[in-house]
């Protein structure tokens, strides 16, 4: 097992433990934090006959009474709606101040249970125990929860830090090859704006990586790894005023593309590697990202896999709902862009014509991918 201390302002802090199977380990982890004896436990669906029965048996085994909530929409159930009945089962179940919330589960019950958390009584205690790859490496660390709304994605939401993250990287084993690949747009954007040295790894495995033909060392120091970049990144800003708009890169068109395709059409990691071809275009047209580093960059994402479609879906849809994106800030639109593999900025003031000309390189690159 591996630990990743995630520092914060005030002397506040907690550990992202992981490892394999740490699940097993749900009821003693949570009980050494001294939290309430009765816990909300809000859990994807999906999980019921894998996850699910083994963090409830570690629970239960620990001493906790436990009400249990599913979720099962996906990106689409992410809204103020399902929070509201997540709170309303708490309340039904008599749940009080001395109860918090565990979110076991994909990065949208991690924001929902999250936020849900945050909001009852006015802020109870949540532990996050993230089942997929993009949680493990992003979406639970960090504290930024919330939900979508019509207009765009995570507009709605609240800073609230978890008490504990168990990563039990057993379970990234059994995901679907899509949702591994989708998860895995969130290391590569990782290695692009702060490590080269995982960058390389992803070169040479990246076939590997896929298909989770590494042993467990390997896939451990994988998500450790990502963990602690997300680490240094939330405990230098952790409230998104400078350096952690970095973590953003590839976000601002890929939040585009999915509020676009009203959150039907790709998952947040596909949306994603779509948004770091455009911005990486965007970087290379303004001089400021070499050729190779962009060729390198769209080598990587082919071998990952580039999702097809995009190019049905309207450029000028895709441009307006950036308009909605959190990163425009007195009407001037704020990009992350990468200077060299390991290393991003935060550009101000990037101009529309520079932001529609990505859009269309992603596009125009489509219909080679559909071919």
């Amino acid at each position: 097992m591996k630990t990743v201390r995630i520092e914060l302002a005030d002397g506040r802090a907690y550990d992202d433990l992981v490892g394999h199977d740490l699940l097993t380990e749900a009821g003693s982890q949570c009980r050494a934090l001294g939290l309430g004896d009765r816990c909300a436990l809000v859990y994807d669906q999906a999980l019921e006959q894998t996850a699910l029965p083994r963090v409830l048996d570690s629970l239960k085994g620990a001493g906790f009474e436990v009400v249990v909530i599913a979720f099962g929409k996906g990106e689409r159930g992410k809204r103020l709606e399902s929070v509201e009945t997540i709170i309303g089962s708490m309340v039904e179940a008599g749940l009080d101040r001395g109860t918090w919330v565990a979110a076991l589960g994909g990065g949208v019950v991690g924001d929902l249970a999250g936020f849900a958390a945050a909001s009852f009584l006015r802020g109870v205690d949540v532990v996050q125990m993230p089942t997929t790859i993009v949680s493990q490496v992003d979406a639970s660390l960090g504290g930024k929860t919330g939900v979508n709304h019509a207009l765009g994605k995570n507009l709605i939401g609240a800073f609230h830090q978890p008490r504990l993250v168990l990563s039990d990287t057993s379970t990234l084993r059994h995901l679907p090859e899509a949702e591994r690949v989708a998860g895995l747009a969130e290391v590569v954007k990782h290695s692009v704006i702060r490590d080269e040295e995982l960058f390389c790894f992803l070169e040479d495995k990246m076939e590997s990586v896929v298909s989770m033909e590494i042993d467990d060392d390997q896939l451990d120091w994988l998500i450790a790894r990502n963990a602690s970049i997300k680490a240094g990144v939330v405990a230098a800003d952790e409230r998104e005023g400078g350096l952690r708009a970095i973590l953003n890169y590839g976000h601002t068109i890929g939040h585009a593309i999915e509020a676009a395709t009203d959150y039907q059409t790709y998952r947040h990691g596909e949306a994603v590697i779509l948004g770091m071809i455009g911005a990486g275009r965007i970087a290379a047209q303004l001089g400021v990202w070499s050729q190779e580093d962009e060729a390198r960059q769209q080598a990587l994402l082919t071998r990952l896999g580039i999702p097809a479609g995009i190019a049905a879906v309207s450029a000028e849809q895709i441009f307006a709902r950036t308009k909605s994106d959190k990163k425009w800030r007195d009407g001037k639109l704020r990009f992350i862009l990468p200077r060299r593999i390991g290393d991003a900025y935060i550009a101000d003031d990037i101009e529309q014509e520079a932001v529609r000309a990505g859009i269309a390189h992603v596009q125009g690159l489509d219909r080679i991918v559909s071919q």
